[in-house]
């Protein structure tokens, strides 16, 4: 999938969702000299996808003259042969016509995506992928209450799981411990866990000492 950024308009937080990139993406931050910085973390993340990465600033100062930019590169790429979906990340309304025109005027008809962060146009393209499952779970809304009293239980749990594993070599290792037992379906798969995780005979030293606490 193509990501154009218009960064000027969005600046880092329209990277929000860089978390969410594949190999196989194409990410072009457009920009210009007025917005030439970007968050370390950011590009970081950018980096570490090992997505296609380019950048492209805007040779000279004009209305709209990066908004042109990215259309132009938009008619580039599909008319390169390029089939699939194109994301602008922008707040910028006017885009709605470069999707207006790929969806009703162009032949073949192209997918262009609107969104003022990666993770909304990643929403937005509506993709048979495992990140747009992620995205939507991360951005559902829940009972407040609900959500309140799953942490209480887990703060309860955190207390008893270091008071059983107090003064032992596994002290430090009690986040990792809680992971095990909160997803655990059973004595047996808690037992292959803790064995797979810390080896056979830390794990089953872990399993007994908390085997009682499974159910």
């Amino acid at each position: 999938m193509y990501f154009l950024i218009d960064f000027e308009n969005v600046q880092s937080e329209g990277l929000r969702g860089t978390q969410y990139l594949l190999e196989e993406d194409t990410v072009i931050i457009f920009f210009s000299q007025a917005s030439e910085q970007i968050q370390q973390g950011c590009f970081r993340q950018i980096a570490q996808s090992f997505c296609h990465l380019d950048i492209c600033k805007l040779k000279k100062t004009g209305k709209n003259a990066l908004d042109f930019y990215i259309a132009t590169k938009v008619g580039e790429i599909f008319g390169g042969g390029y089939s699939g979906k194109a994301a602008i990340v922008s707040r910028d309304q006017g885009f709605a016509a470069v999707k207006d025109y790929w969806r009703l005027k162009a032949q073949p008809k192209r997918e262009v995506v609107l969104g003022p962060t990666l993770e909304q146009c990643i929403l937005s393209a509506n993709e048979n992928r495992t990140r747009t499952c992620q995205i939507r779970e991360q951005l559902k809304h829940v009972k407040l209450e609900t959500e309140f009293a799953r942490y209480q239980e887990q703060m309860r749990m955190r207390k008893i799981l270091e008071k059983t594993f107090a003064d032992t070599v596994y002290e430090g290792q009690v986040g990792a411990i809680q992971s095990l037992l909160e997803k655990q379906s059973g004595r047996k798969i808690l037992y292959l866990d803790s064995v797979k995780t810390f080896g056979k005979r830390d794990g089953l030293e872990i399993y007994r000492r908390m085997k009682r606490l499974a159910g």
